[in-house]
């Protein structure tokens, strides 16, 4: 999938499909599902009566939260998950609380569930699981909603993020292939085909009872806990060749995001990122045309979180944040005081930093990765820490008001014997001074002197005492 600049087109499977979704009867008598998927019988998903051998037991589970619209860094958090579970031996719930999102992001989750060798549970709640979040339930190993939670209409729309407008896709070249991947994925495990090829033409939506009714999900429960305990003693057969029988659970925890994948998520966000491509833009240009090639380093950074959260590779961001971080504080290094250069330096090296892939990213170790990481994450702070304290004495330094320093009335040691009148030499703060007598008694070597004033390189002295009895 191409992205360019700020035109950037992507497929999304989003709420805002602009055919009027069918009634929820329409169809439901199979001869939709089986002119698209055939017949396909059940082969993998939940299954309450089972007799074959059983692989493997699971009574512990993770649970992670997919909220708002789902993009690249939904499925590194999913993959992550996945990869966890199968570590622990433990289940996976994905509680999904979205209006959809990126088609190719949904399409890659579908295959890291399928190839899962541990039993993945999507569960709708709070409110919504539309479009793709519906292509994620209904593929996954066990499909289950809230009371109240709705699913439905995953009609592709082609989506400019510059003019925000959204329009309805109907060539055959994108809907077939997403039908054949809920007929693969979703009816093979027992899911009603006419239903899920309904969603794509007819924009279906139903709630949760109906979707129960329609044998589009297996379970509706309350909570996780209601749903652990529907799900006790069922068996899940896995694409994967493992068959898991579905015990009480001795733990469930929740897995949260990696930084990385939150700050993708965040800058996601289409108003977010293209605001950012925009100022990035503009900061750039403003900055060549005006000469302050220090702003330009600003927009830099703006263009390339920008790029980031409209689906550019947050690997190659990373690559170029660094780089350019190094850049930007080598230039520093030799440019007097503390300045934008270093500034937009660190930042550009923490986000860099904090962009960093982890897990298969890596060719070494994911421990070693992880410590890896940590450290780079310490350095940046401690880096961070550094710039805050340099310019905050920057600023009491330029706060405080300027203090001229004079030489009259500073006190001194005479070098020399002084006659009344003649001349000799003192010492000052370290410094050696001419100077002239101005006191009516001699001033001997090692006396304290006062500078009572100076006429060109000459002071004019009296001893100390002399001078405090004034």
């Amino acid at each position: 999938m191409k992205r360019t600049g700020l035109l950037v087109t992507v497929f999304l499977l989003v709420l805002l499909a602009t055919v009027a979704p069918m009634s929820h009867g329409q169809e439901h008598d199979g001869s939709l599902g089986a002119k698209y998927c055939g017949n396909v019988g059940k082969r993998y998903g939940l299954f309450k009566d089972y007799n074959g051998n059983i692989n493997n037991i699971i009574n512990k589970y993770y649970y992670i939260k997919i909220t708002g619209v789902i993009d690249m860094s939904t499925q590194d958090y999913i993959d992550y998950a996945i990869k966890t579970a199968e570590r622990d031996n433990a289940g996976l719930i994905i509680m999904l609380n979205t209006p959809g999102g990126y088609l190719e992001a949904a399409t890659n989750i579908v295959s890291e569930i399928n190839r899962a060798r541990i039993p993945v549970i999507a569960y709708v709640v709070d409110k919504w699981a539309e479009s793709a979040g519906t292509l994620i339930l209904v593929t996954s190993h066990v499909a289950a909603m809230q009371p109240g939670t709705i699913i439905g209409s995953m009609q592709p729309v082609l989506y400019d993020p510059q003019s925000g407008m959204y329009k309805p896709v109907n060539e055959s070249k994108i809907i077939n292939p997403i039908i054949k991947i809920l007929c693969e994925h979703g009816a093979t495990k027992g899911r009603n085909a006419t239903a899920l090829v309904g969603f794509v033409l007819r924009n279906y939506n139903y709630g949760a009872q109906e979707a129960l009714k329609y044998n589009v999900i297996d379970v509706v429960a309350n909570n996780t806990n209601d749903l652990i305990g529907k799900l006790e003693g069922s068996v899940v057969v896995l694409p994967s060749g493992v068959v898991v029988r579905l015990e009480a659970p001795v733990a469930i925890e929740e897995l949260a995001p990696p930084p990385r994948d939150v700050v993708i998520h965040t800058l996601s966000d289409p108003i977010l990122s293209g605001l950012l491509l925009s100022l990035g833009s503009l900061i750039i240009i403003f900055g060549i045309i005006s000469g302050h090639l220090a702003y330009a380093t600003i927009g830099a950074l703006l263009l390339l979180l920008g790029l980031a959260g409209t689906g550019y590779s947050p690997n190659m961001v990373s690559i170029f944040l660094i780089v350019l971080g190094a850049l930007l504080l080598a230039i520093e290094i030799h440019t007097p005081g503390f300045g934008i250069f270093g500034g937009v330096g660190i930042i550009m090296l923490v986000l860099g930093i904090v962009l960093l892939p982890t897990g298969g990213g890596f060719a070494i170790n994911a421990g070693y990765a992880n410590t890896i990481l940590y450290i780079l994450y310490s350095i940046g702070a401690a880096m961070g820490g550094l710039t805050a304290f340099v310019v905050y004495k920057l600023i009491q330094v330029r706060r405080r008001k300027p203090i001229v320093w004079t030489i009259e009335g500073n006190e001194g040691v005479a070098i020399d014997n002084i006659p009344p009148g003649g001349e000799g030499f003192i010492m000052i703060q370290g410094e050696y001074w001419k100077a002239r007598s101005a006191s009516d008694k001699p001033i001997n070597r090692g006396d304290r002197v006062l500078v009572v004033r100076k006429e060109g390189p000459i002071l004019i002295i009296k001893k100390k005492e002399e001078y405090d009895t004034r």
